[in-house]
């Protein structure tokens, strides 16, 4: 792009520094973009493409967004996946200086915003840092609306599942890798986005810059020999924020480290089989688990919320705690009211003390911040009340911070502006001299009021008016048809149209004190705001402290709330992994369906000789409802909730696994069949007998003998390895016959009542297998053509006769199943097939024939039915 204009020079510099950002540069009341910056940005923002002369005979493409709605293309941009680099005029444009001297002042990013309308109040806006060297790999992030920092380090095999699902966990909206291993990590995550992300590549950053930030005190608890890739990520992380926000001195103070075995892991699998955040069906909140508990009442108490239900805990006394202090909000209805009514008028403390740290608040986010503040005397009163001792403690450590909140009702009108530089910010009486200089505009605004009155009458012309622009400030205008009434001390100023703007020298003298005194008092009220801004900074950290104490509050409440409006109880927590729960109720789907109509299940497992429920049952009875409504249970428990059920007790889960029906995944070139293999895979290896695991229909993908004999190793390997509590949901029949062989296994169905040739499902789960899929039966409800019906009927049948199947379910589990998964004449007619018998001497062909008769002869015996008498 050639130019020869100093502006455009100016440009051309500032742009060099911000190759890989959209540039917003500044001209009067427009953020003007060129070039490809134009381009681009018409398109996406659909706003009209001009041009601009840069030299003699040339043109540069242009478009512009006025400053004052600029914050709504910005955000237009940022959601596409663009950096946007702000640049400012920083002085005034006054007549015969030339050009005014530009610059960036922050680069907008998607993971860098702190405007409240581009920020989901319900979720964290998370930014990444990621580092790798050999097997580690080190992660940092961050949510700088809320000044959340933290870093995490995963060494392998686990490393990359770590951070897959960390990544499913966060969502970040950008990430940052080191210098040269952008493929790497793009490789790595392209099945984690749900949207474009934005990647950028940095140079290695010095680990000092962390003690700078941090101060040695913080750091020293952290293993930082452990921790290497974990710090050079977080190191990179505050560099990059420094050069977006324009700031050496970012505002966080304190680092924290997350370690995957601190809480329930929950991997990305179970995390979408169980629509823990979202639906399966259309990717919404409503439907899911954290839709079902979602009752708060703040910002930071919904974000929470999330964060609990992502995390449960694994200790005991913790757990309980919580369920102490759920359990007496649910029944006291006074105290829980009064709590959440107070709780509804506290702003989100948690981003505005963070935009009062990035200098980016608003007079309305102080006085906002003040009305959080003042509802903190109450709310410690009313938890005084209390009997738990977590909303005891809760209360006693909630802090008024009353000097701030004083300081601030007294500053700050009751309905300020946006923008502090505009005045009309501070209260009358707060500051004398702010009185003064009102006092002086008022009375300059009544005397030209009063002079236009008179100059209509002095001249005669009726429509004189006195008006005032930037530009040419104050005038009096008088139209054509009485320019022949304009007396001789009216000085021409500009020719309109329709007519003339005069000033008086009169006029002049007094727009000149009346300007003087509004510059002033616009002066004096920034600072006054900047200094009330710098004493909420100072106590930033208080604030920020009441914000996560509010938040825990609110989520306690808001369980609370959940339980009594649909009687849940407190379950008894054990360490010795049984699960006993009386009629529990789906959380979420009773919910959906008309009070009362829920069917309720009861479960009892983790004894040694009840530890795998196989559960059979038709398609459409319920079944993978059943188990997804166990395991939402436990994780509920665990986060501290009460569970809809009328008694539970419920043993520590310390990984909840809930694989469910997979779609194909054509992208990665996998079938439904290979992504259930790939997840059941990744159960069997990380597993241990302290999970709880949800298997639906593992093995239906392939053919039947196949599917069969993996379903059956599967348990098998369950059973005799890990030996965690499992609910394992088939239609293989044939595995119902496994009760017979495993101590731990125990057979379950749900219940089906039979009309004529029609069935009914009871949705209740009762002991026992089934040998009864009710294929043909869930064919006619879903309303298939009677012909095709009946048809299936007839192929079945037939095939049933064919096959002798009605006889082989008398058989037992040797004679069913056995021979297609231990077939010992297959084995030995593949060994013959492949025996060299011109290198086999006769004494060996006699050991190996002596061999193959001893097996056959043992397998006879193991595979005899009961009662079968040897002839």
């Amino acid at each position: 792009m050639g130019s020869n204009t100093p502006l455009m020079n100016q440009y051309q510099s500032i742009k060099k520094k911000y190759p890989d950002c959209l540039l917003f540069f500044r001209l009067g009341d427009f953020y003007e973009l060129f070039g490809e910056d134009a381009v681009k940005a018409a398109k996406e923002l659909d706003i009209v493409l001009t041009s601009r002369g840069v030299g003699k005979d040339a043109k540069v493409p242009m478009c512009g967004v006025p400053y004052h709605a600029a914050e709504n293309y910005l955000n237009r941009l940022l959601e596409k996946g663009y950096k946007v680099a702000i640049c400012e005029q920083l002085e005034e444009a006054k007549p015969g200086k030339g050009i005014v001297k530009r610059d960036v002042v922050r680069v907008a990013t998607p993971g860098t915003v702190l405007n409240p309308a581009y920020l989901d109040q319900t979720n964290n806006n998370y930014i990444i840092s990621l580092y790798q060297k050999k097997d580690k790999i080190g992660c940092a992030w961050s949510d700088i609306s809320t000044g959340e920092f933290q870093l995490a380090q995963f060494s392998d095999p686990e490393g990359t599942e770590y951070l897959v699902d960390l990544v499913k966990r966060l969502e970040p909206t950008e990430c940052i890798v080191a210098k040269g291993q952008l493929t790497v990590f793009q490789s790595l995550l392209k099945d984690c986005w749900e949207k474009k992300v934005l990647y950028t590549e940095v140079d290695q950053a010095a680990e000092d810059l962390l003690i700078e930030q941090f101060g040695q005190e913080n750091m020293i608890g952290l293993d930082q020999n452990a921790l290497k890739e974990g710090l050079a990520a977080a190191a990179n992380l505050l560099v990059y924020l420094q050069g977006t926000q324009k700031t050496d001195k970012l505002p966080f103070r304190k680092v924290e480290v997350y370690t995957p075995g601190s809480h329930m892991y929950l991997d990305a699998m179970t995390i979408r089989n169980l629509e823990l955040f979202i639906t399966l069906r259309d990717g919404k909140k409503e439907g899911s688990l954290l839709w079902a508990l979602d009752r708060t009442m703040t910002g930071m108490g919904t974000r929470l919320l999330r964060r609990w239900l992502g995390l449960p805990l694994l200790n005991v006394e913790e757990i309980e705690e919580r369920q102490e202090a759920v359990q007496e909000l649910a029944e006291n209805y006074f105290l829980r009211k009064d709590i959440r009514d107070q709780l509804n008028s506290v702003y989100d403390l948690e981003r505005i003390i963070s935009r009062i740290d990035w200098l980016a608040a608003n007079p309305r986010d102080l006085l906002a911040l003040a009305k959080s503040l003042s509802v903190i005397p109450n709310l410690k009163e009313s938890l005084k009340q209390a009997k738990s001792s977590l909303l005891q403690k809760l209360g006693n450590m909630l802090d008024p911070i009353s000097d701030l909140q004083q300081l601030i009702f007294q500053a700050i009108i009751e309905d300020p502006p946006v923008n502090p530089k505009n005045g009309g910010v501070i209260n009358n009486g707060y500051n004398s001299e702010i009185d003064r200089l009102r006092e002086m505009i008022d009375q300059g605004e009544n005397w030209i009021k009063k002079l236009e009155l008179e100059e209509r009458k002095r001249t005669g012309i009726k429509s004189l008016k006195i008006g005032y622009n930037k530009v040419f400030g104050y005038y009096i205008e008088v139209t054509k048809p009485n320019l022949h009434l304009v007396p001789d001390n009216y000085i021409r100023k500009q020719t309109l149209t329709q007519g003339e703007r005069f000033f008086t020298q009169e006029l002049k003298e007094q727009e000149a004190n009346f300007l003087g005194a509004t510059e002033r008092l616009q002066e004096l009220e920034y600072q006054l705001f900047l200094e009330i801004l710098a004493k909420a900074q100072s106590v930033a950290e208080r604030v920020r402290k009441n914000a996560q104490l509010i938040a825990q509050i609110d989520c306690l409440a808001s369980f609370a709330e959940t339980a009594a409006r649909y009687n849940y109880v407190r379950p008894k927590i054990n360490n010795t992994g049984i699960i006993t729960i009386k009629n529990g109720r789906h959380p979420v789907l009773e919910q959906l369906m008309p009070e009362g109509s829920f069917v309720p299940n009861s479960i009892q497992i983790g004894e040694e000789n009840n530890r795998i429920h196989i559960l059979t049952g038709p398609n459409m009875a319920g079944k993978s409802t059943y188990m997804r409504q166990i395991a939402a249970l436990i994780l509920m428990a665990q986060c501290g909730s009460l569970i809809p059920a009328e008694e539970a007790e419920i043993g520590i889960a310390e990984r909840i696994f809930v694989r469910a029906g997979a779609l194909d995944d054509l992208g990665k070139g996998q079938s439904t069949f290979m992504m259930e293999m790939n997840e059941v895979s990744y159960i069997l290896q990380h597993a241990t007998k302290d999970s709880f695991i949800v298997l639906d229909e593992v093995g239906r993908g392939t053919g039947t003998f196949d599917g069969l004999g993996i379903a059956w190793a599967i348990v098998e390997y369950l059973h005799n390895h890990i030996k965690p509590r499992v609910i394992f949901a088939t239609h293989y029949h044939q595995l119902t016959q496994l009760a017979e062989k495993l101590s731990g296994v125990v057979n379950h169905s749900v219940a089906v009542a039979e009309e004529g040739a029609d069935i009914v499902f009871l949705h209740k789960i009762v002991p026992g297998g089934t040998d009864k899929s009710y294929g043909i039966q869930v064919a006619r409800l879903a309303n298939l053509p009677a012909e095709v019906v009946e048809r299936a009927r007839e192929v079945a049948d037939s095939l049933e006769a064919k096959e002798g199947i009605k006889d082989k379910k008398k058989a037992t589990v040797s004679q069913a199943v056995q021979l297609v998964l231990f077939d010992e004449k297959s084995m030995i007619i593949q060994e013959l097939r492949s025996l060299n018998l011109v290198q086999t001497t006769p004494l060996e062909a006699l050991n190996i024939l002596s061999e193959w008769q001893q097996r056959l002869m043992k397998e006879n015996t193991t595979s005899k039915p009961k009662g079968h008498q040897k002839r």
